[in-house]
């Protein structure tokens, strides 16, 4: 795609204030991305590839290209916010997803100079390769906080450390069934039929165990609880049983198996009903199988029903009977009835609603009381807190965030669910206008408006009549609703954007607002719209660079658009424009990148002639 781009440089003192960080903008009339400081500069020129931001003052492009006499080769390279080259390479390297559960590795597909496919391995933002590529198909996975794991498509799996080693291979006509455990670096490994024999394995290569069983957990003094079928057996570190006892669970299939991820359920005691002497006719006791290798009896009725209550807490549920909050252990932790289980997603909290006569109310994880009003029927959670829903009523009229402090709402208003910032609150009434709520005023702060558009604890921006209009927390409207565009871009920066004119002579005004609502700058041009520097070109790294377009201007039938991008003050730190015929033509298009002291052309045998008119149209900052 091409692209294009033009630089007006600031003052020297505006210069030295400008903020760290770097930009990568995606233009027309360029093969290639440039990467701009904050300040502005050109840190490095576009030369035919995209570059993509990794990580904080880490970028990287990728590319072909020529080589004198010998066609065209890779390229890899990779830079710092200043542009400088940290790091070359001839073999080519494409980023993919972030390694989830990893915060320096990424998955990459590698080739060679030549552009052949090496396989898929695991980078850093560096370039460095921690895992060799493997060329046949599968995926990558953490699976321990210092293993990682290749499982093939078609079977069998790699299992490294950090460093890159390989420490286990595991062959595709067996089945990774577990390991590595929390406190053993062994795995589970079987042969691909159901009465295969298993083996417990460590990553030196000895068999520690073999017998026939399906699944294997660690059991305390090198013991293990073994599996076949439904039925599990206490051993030793040999395989020998050490009591009578037989455990019998669920009905897993043959070959239970995690693979390449965590086993989310490794960590949860095993239910199962105790048969003392091995026998069907023993009456069976029900309980938990612990990783230390004892068996803990569960208290309550045999047909309690076991959920997760809160990470390391269960809750024993039967119909009519005293509920029980049991930890790992298995002791009680607390009893109490009619528990709820619905989880906050961010609090430790858990919702119990109004059931049979005992009332709605917000619990923490001992089942410990901590907010319970009488005509409160109904709790749901949201990020930030809890909705209320009052007796008789159907919406959420009462708010509690984390302090647990209760704002009941006016009547006739109800709480939107998707609007919540706290201190701020968007209610709703039944005419469906919106009202702003401050929670600590405790009061409807605002007059009512149409719909929203951007919610922070600092400040709403609202639709009214078609037009967007701002507010602060105490509901006051620092901008009227006059607007096509609000951004504000910090505390103390807001561009508003609106139009102005009349009739066939419409224009847009931008206006760059302190965090007072003065007035810094205002420029006015025939077109166009602005933004915030998306993700993708890096503005997590500027978030105070505006990105601004200013449409296109005719002049003796060419076209010349233009775009540029403002900072902080409001000052022109980049601006681009792009020349065509309008025929759509590539060969009749060309653009220009200019700064103080330097030009680039995107085609520097063919530069493109940019009249006056359209240079001070790039160049006039309309302060008035």
């Amino acid at each position: 795609m091409k692209r294009m781009f033009l630089c007006w440089a600031l003052s020297a003192s505006a210069a030295a204030m400008a903020a760290p960080g770097a930009f990568a903008p995606q233009l027309s009339g360029f093969e290639g991305d440039p990467l701009l400081g904050a300040e502005g500069r050109l840190r490095v020129a576009p030369d035919r590839s995209s570059i993509i931001p990794l990580g904080p003052d880490r970028w990287y492009r990728s590319d072909w290209y020529p080589q004198t006499g010998n066609g065209k080769a890779q390229r890899s390279q990779w830079f710092d916010d200043e542009g400088r080259l940290l790091r070359g390479s001839t073999t080519g390297v494409r980023y993919g997803d972030r390694l989830e559960g990893s915060d320096v590795l990424w998955k990459v597909e590698l080739r060679d100079e030549q552009g052949r496919y090496l396989g898929t391995g695991l980078a850093d933002v560096q370039g460095k390769v921690h895992v060799a590529p493997i060329r046949e198909a599968g995926d990558w996975a953490v699976i321990a906080p210092d293993r990682i794991a290749w499982q093939g498509r078609d079977g069998g799996a790699r299992i490294f450390s950090l460093d890159g080693r390989e420490v286990l291979r595991i062959d595709a006509q067996e089945i990774w069934v577990a390991g590595p455990f929390a406190d053993r670096k062994v795995y589970v490994i079987c042969g691909d039929y159901d009465v295969a024999p298993c083996r417990v394995q460590d990553e030196k290569g000895a068999v520690l165990l073999s017998a026939i069983f399906d699944e294997a957990r660690p059991a305390g003094d090198d013991g293990w609880w073994l599996r076949q079928l439904d039925t599990w057996a206490r051993v030793d570190a040999a395989g020998k049983r050490v009591d009578r006892a037989l455990y019998q669970g669920v009905t897993l299939w043959p070959r239970y198996r995690s693979s390449v991820r965590f086993d989310r359920a490794a960590g949860r005691p095993l239910e199962v009903d105790r048969h003392a002497n091995g026998l069907d006719s023993d009456t069976p006791q029900r309980g938990w199988l612990l990783a230390d290798g004892r068996f803990v009896a569960l208290p309550g009725p045999a047909t309690a029903t076991i959920m997760e209550y809160c990470p390391g807490r269960w809750l024993l549920r039967a119909d009519g009977e005293v509920e029980s909050i049991v930890d790992a252990q298995g002791q009680v932790v607390a009893q109490a009835r009619s528990l709820g289980s619905d989880e906050h997603p961010q609090l430790p909290w858990r919702l119990r609603n109004a059931y049979a006569g005992v009332g709605a109310a917000i619990l923490d994880c001992d089942g410990g009381v901590l907010f319970e009003q009488a005509d409160v029927v109904d709790y749901r959670a949201t990020d930030a807190g809890v909705l209320g829903t009052l007796a008789d009523e159907r919406s959420p009229r009462l708010w509690m965030g984390a302090d647990l402090r209760p704002h009941r709402v006016p009547p006739g208003l109800r709480l939107r669910e998707e609007y919540i910032a706290p201190p701020l609150l968007v209610l709703e009434d039944d005419q469906g206008k919106a009202h702003l709520y401050n929670t600590q005023q405790d009061k409807v702060v605002a007059a009512s408006f149409g719909s929203v558009e951007e919610l922070t604890a600092g400040h709403l921006i609202f639709l009214r009549d078609g037009r967007y209009g701002m507010m602060s927390a105490d509901g006051r409207e620092v901008l009227p609703p006059i607007y096509a565009q609000i951004l504000p871009m910090s505390a103390g920066r807001i561009w508003a954007r609106k139009y102005i004119g009349r009739d066939d002579d419409w224009k847009n005004e931008v206006t760059l607002f302190d965090g007072d609502q003065r007035v810094l700058l205002r420029r006015t041009f025939a077109s166009g719209a602005m933004r915030r520097v998306s993700a993708h070109e890096g503005g997590g790294g500027v978030p105070e660079i505006l990105d601004l377009s200013l449409g296109n201007m005719t002049i003796d039938g060419l076209s010349y658009e233009l775009r540029q991008w403002l900072g902080r003050d409001g000052q022109v730190l980049a601006s681009t424009i792009h020349c065509t015929t309008g025929q759509g033509g590539r060969e009749d298009e060309s653009a220009v990148l200019q700064g103080r002291g330097w030009r680039v052309d995107s085609d520097p045998t063919r530069p493109c002639q940019v009249p006056a008119a359209v240079m001070q149209a790039a160049q006039d900052d309309g302060i008035r």
